[in-house]
């Protein structure tokens, strides 16, 4: 068996591993007798489903890779001042202006009720979904490619997929 299909059949069951878990443990929130427990359950299921899900997922070079860009991108807010105050240090009066805006920026994501984590999980459990939905549907193509036949005539429409070269027409 090869490398990559070593690697894909693990994440794969990896994915179902953690499906499991998760419909284990939605079935027994389901089964508490108290509907205030239930409801409590649910919340504390629907806050820390986001966390739960990107310790399964880091594990992916791909999502870990994703989640980097994405925390780059959404904290540019802080760390761009803080990088327009260092390149342009002679200029006093914007050096400290650029300091106060990303410390400012800074204080507001560490505060309370601002889910800055949250929402870098959520873009990238986003992005990881519109990255496994292209490459299904690669896969797929692929997989239609290969399973008509190397070269031979395609089961749909009769005729041979690879084109040959020259001025003379392939009658297949």
């Amino acid at each position: 068996m090869s490398e990559e299909k070593k690697k894909s059949t693990y994440l794969k069951d990896l994915e179902e591993s953690y499906k499991k878990q998760a419909d284990t443990r939605k079935e027994k929130i389901r089964q508490e007798p108290s509907k205030w427990k239930r409801f409590w359950k649910w919340v504390w299921y629907a806050i820390s489903f986001p966390f739960v899900w990107i310790f399964y997922n880091i594990r992916d070079w791909r999502t870990a890779i994703i989640f980097a860009i994405v925390f780059l991108v959404v904290s540019s807010e802080v760390w761009v001042p803080y990088l327009i105050g260092v390149i342009f240090w002679a200029n006093e009066p914007l050096r400290i202006s650029m300091f106060s805006i990303g410390s400012a920026c800074w204080l507001f994501w560490l505060g309370p009720g601002t889910p800055f984590l949250v929402i870098v999980i959520g873009i990238t459990i986003g992005v990881k979904y519109l990255f496994n939905l292209i490459k299904n549907h690669i896969e797929k193509k692929r997989q239609e490619r290969l399973g008509s036949g190397a070269g031979g005539p395609s089961i749909k429409t009769g005729k041979n997929p690879i084109k040959t070269k020259g001025n003379h027409s392939y009658k297949g």
